[in-house]
């Protein structure tokens, strides 16, 4: 049963290795993104590797010392990590002292509620009114109740 999967799997990777070669195809530039078909108003854009055998070699070596750095880099990161925790298995737990809450009584403050008064015609914006219905006249608010009895006895 196992050595079937291997065959199918290896089969399986064959076809789409051979089905994936490198062959040419053409790129359309439409606007500010490329496509393989071709678009109204798209330019064809020859995307040839005009490289020679003796760059491409040379960026194939820098590319394969890249990758080796950073397979030796991703092993120092797990060697230290693991001694990181070695060192934390090792080291007793002491759990934090709990905080100490601290409690303060005060004595009740009582708070009045605000007293709104009445709003206006002014302050209610527009006011319809029945043209027949007829209102008690408005009284004027007397000298007494502004504080001033006699507006003429100041100016001497």
């Amino acid at each position: 049963m196992n050595t079937q999967r291997w065959s199918i799997a290896l089969i399986v990777i064959a076809a789409s290795a051979f089905s994936t070669w490198a062959r040419a195809e053409n790129i359309y530039k439409c606007g500010t993104s490329y496509s393989q078909s071709p678009c109204p108003g798209g330019k064809l854009l020859d995307v040839d590797d005009s490289r020679d055998p003796q760059q491409k070699k040379l960026k194939d070596e820098i590319t394969q010392r890249d990758a080796e750095l950073a397979r030796d880099m991703e092993r120092d990161r797990l060697t230290n990590e693991k001694a990181l925790r070695a060192a934390d298995a090792k080291r007793p737990f002491a759990p934090s002292p709990p905080a100490q809450v601290v409690v303060v009584r005060e004595e009740p403050v009582l708070i009045k509620p605000k007293r709104f008064k009445h709003k206006t015609a002014k302050q209610l914006g527009f006011v319809a009114e029945v043209p027949e219905a007829r209102r008690p006249p408005v009284k004027k608010k007397s000298a007494k109740k502004n504080g001033a009895e006699n507006p003429t006895l100041g100016q001497r």
